[in-house]
């Protein structure tokens, strides 16, 4: 299933009649690019440690996420614009994907169960939101539903994946890979909260000469020691 996903996206960046499509050239600019596609990734990663059928509720409840997203646009946007500058920011959907896929890998095992899923949600949600604040067409049903497969591959291939080739030492690589999702998280958000400052024009020291040739009175630039009847 990887493979195949990754031989897909090959071609649409090799074939130019794919690679200059309106799609195709916005899937590859903005579904696959890493600032979007990092948290999907340890969403997958969190899934991959879910021990029993705790795996395919969390891919239901990604769904469900991205349905919620799609649906209830409107008043999700209008939660999240009392963020400040938040809609200079795609609404800080960025960040809050990040925040979730990382707690649910950095969760213990007990918790993880019950965080996974919230985060499927979470990152669902925002995944949706993303999608329609880049649409570049007029609500076309194909630039919705073809990143929204891509995120879906992404995260099975990737909990799939781990399950196949589990390790003891995957748990405490997912806690790494968690840490960082969080603080780039955390550093994005306050990023995005901090306030632009203008630039600030250097106080004048006063030590401008006057636009005109004229010599000030007094203003002798005769070299020391040189004899002044000779002017």
């Amino acid at each position: 299933m990887a493979v195949l996903g990754l031989a897909a996206i090959a071609a649409a960046a090799l074939l130019p009649g794919l690679r200059e499509s309106p799609l195709g050239r916005w899937t590859l600019m903005e579904t696959l690019a890493p600032a979007r596609v990092l948290p999907l990734i340890g969403l997958g990663a969190a899934f991959g440690l879910l021990a029993g059928r705790a795996i395919i509720a969390a891919l239901l409840l990604f769904g469900i996420g991205v349905v919620i997203g799609l649906v209830a646009e409107d008043r999700l946007l209008w939660a999240l614009d009392s963020v400040p500058r938040a809609a200079t920011h795609l609404f800080m959907t960025g960040p809050i994907s990040y925040l979730a896929a990382g707690a649910a890998l950095v969760a213990s095992k007990r918790r993880r169960s019950i965080v996974a899923p919230a985060a499927a949600i979470i990152v669902g949600a925002m995944l949706a939101l993303m999608i329609k604040l880049t649409d570049p067409s007029l609500h076309e049903p194909v630039f919705t539903w073809t990143p929204v497969l891509i995120a879906v591959w992404m995260v099975v291939s990737v909990s799939l994946s781990l399950r196949a080739f589990r390790r003891e030492w995957f748990i405490v690589a997912g806690r790494i890979l968690g840490s960082w999702l969080i603080a780039i998280g955390l550093l994005y958000g306050g990023v995005s909260l901090a306030p632009k400052r203008g630039l600030l024009v250097p106080p004048s020291t006063g030590l401008v000469e006057p636009p005109d040739s004229t010599p000030l009175p007094g203003d002798d630039r005769r070299l020391p020691g040189m004899d002044r009847s000779q002017d």
